[in-house]
């Protein structure tokens, strides 16, 4: 049974989004996107797959990224019971979306093609503060 993360006048469509079966099925897919990444820049070079592996992984963190930064932190802050935490984890963590977003716009097609190697440092770098989003989580 999926439990929504309780919170004041949640609407039944935010309880949905929100949903804790929701949002670790979206950490689970996120991880093992992230694993996939891992494996292709161990390869020589970039293989046909990858340019769908990161249209995913832009994709699945950026809506997932959205319902926590725009919904649910919000929302925790507004509560005094969680503030706090709520609080010191948008200090720590709340720029991972800009972050991925530049790692994104830093490393087209074109440029991971012509530095592989400087790709795969970027990439190593970007998925350990994913992950390390992930386990704060």
């Amino acid at each position: 049974m999926s439990r929504a993360v309780e919170l004041p006048d949640d609407t039944c469509r935010e309880r949905a989004v929100l949903s804790r079966d929701i949002l670790s099925k979206e950490h689970e897919e996120l991880e093992t996107l992230a694993k996939k990444l891992l494996v292709e820049i161990d390869l020589d070079g970039p293989s046909h797959a990858l340019s769908a592996l990161r249209w995913r992984m832009t994709h699945v963190l950026m809506v997932h990224l959205a319902k926590e930064d725009k919904v649910l932190y919000p929302r925790l802050l507004a509560l005094p019971e969680t503030r706090t935490v709520a609080l010191r984890f948008v200090q720590e963590m709340g720029d991972i979306a800009e972050l991925y977003q530049d790692y994104a716009a830093t490393w087209p097609l074109e440029r991971v093609e012509a530095d592989w190697a400087g790709f795969g440092v970027a990439t190593r770098k970007m998925m350990a503060a994913l992950r390390r989003r992930v386990l704060r989580e």
